[in-house]
């Protein structure tokens, strides 16, 4: 998937923040970048979200912050009744620039830079953390003016001093995604979530994105830094162990629903991903 720039607070040369809440079917946003970072709250809907090269599934509570021009995009699971409001969010954009630069006024702004620089890479905060931050974010709707800036500061600070996260995409990921991508990569990734289940030939896949095999290779793995079948492969092993936590399935019988060939090969790629075979990672989980 190609994600598309986006602007966020470029029309308004004086803003520093502004939240957004979101109450509708499904989560509307393609995959996209933009330079303002991002505080994001799941109130309602589970699903899967890429953020840089990581394909997890989220849950409602999920707290996450995105540094400046992360690629990313929520996938909701969604009903028969399209018309059932299943996604709910609160998401806060914040321009970091203009916030060292405000910040330069009141204090040191060096702990401040280095979080900012590590959330390039995106943060998934622990339930830890996670209520103080939920409560700081929220109050910012009900406030204005000079108390809402206080808040905004106080939801800097805890972020900022958060004692347990983690860091979503790899060390070595970078946006190699230019303003001149379109949606085209958005349908490929929806295609793949769509059916992981079952084999997708490469020229299927290609054949979507209007281009030969050989294009489409070279051009999927220069903006995902991985092959169509490893990003495939992690796109099914995630749907995997959501399973395995949520079912009580025989793995074999998991593997095949994952559009898995094998079971040998199942297990193989499982471990290359997870770091353990999927019998030790559904011991862990009954642990």
């Amino acid at each position: 998937m190609k994600p598309i720039f986006a602007k966020i607070l470029n029309d308004i040369d004086s803003e520093l923040f502004a939240i957004r809440t979101f109450s509708k079917p499904v989560f509307a946003t393609e995959f996209h970048f933009h330079k303002e970072c991002q505080i994001n709250y799941v109130m309602q809907t589970t699903g899967k979200r890429i953020i840089g090269d990581s394909i997890e599934p989220f849950e409602e509570g999920e707290i996450t912050f995105l540094g400046s021009n992360l690629p990313h995009v929520w996938y909701n699971d969604t009903s028969a009744d399209t018309e059932e409001i299943m996604a709910t969010s609160v998401t806060l954009f914040i321009d970091p620039q203009k916030l060292i630069e405000a910040m330069r006024y009141f204090s040191n702004t060096t702990e401040l830079e280095q979080f900012l620089t590590t959330a390039k890479r995106g943060i998934l905060f622990q339930k830890s953390d996670q209520e103080a931050i939920k409560k700081k974010l929220l109050r910012l709707i009900d406030f204005t003016g000079i108390k809402q800036t206080i808040a905004f500061l106080e939801l800097i600070d805890s972020m900022v001093n958060a004692q347990e996260y983690q860091l979503i995409s790899s060390a070595g990921f970078s946006n190699h995604y230019s303003l001149k991508d379109n949606s085209k990569i958005d349908k490929v990734f929806r295609h793949m979530f769509d059916n992981y289940n079952r084999e997708i030939p490469l020229e299927e896949i290609a054949q979507l994105a209007n281009m030969t095999k050989h294009a489409f290779c070279r051009y999927f793995k220069s903006r995902t830094q991985k092959s169509f079948i490893e990003f495939l492969n992690e796109i099914r092993v995630s749907n995997a162990a959501q399973m395995m936590t949520q079912e009580q399935k025989l793995i074999g019988n998991i593997a095949y629903e994952c559009g898995f060939g094998s079971l040998s090969n199942f297990n193989k790629v499982f471990k290359s991903i997870k770091g353990l075979t999927p019998s030790e990672y559904k011991k862990q989980l009954n642990k």
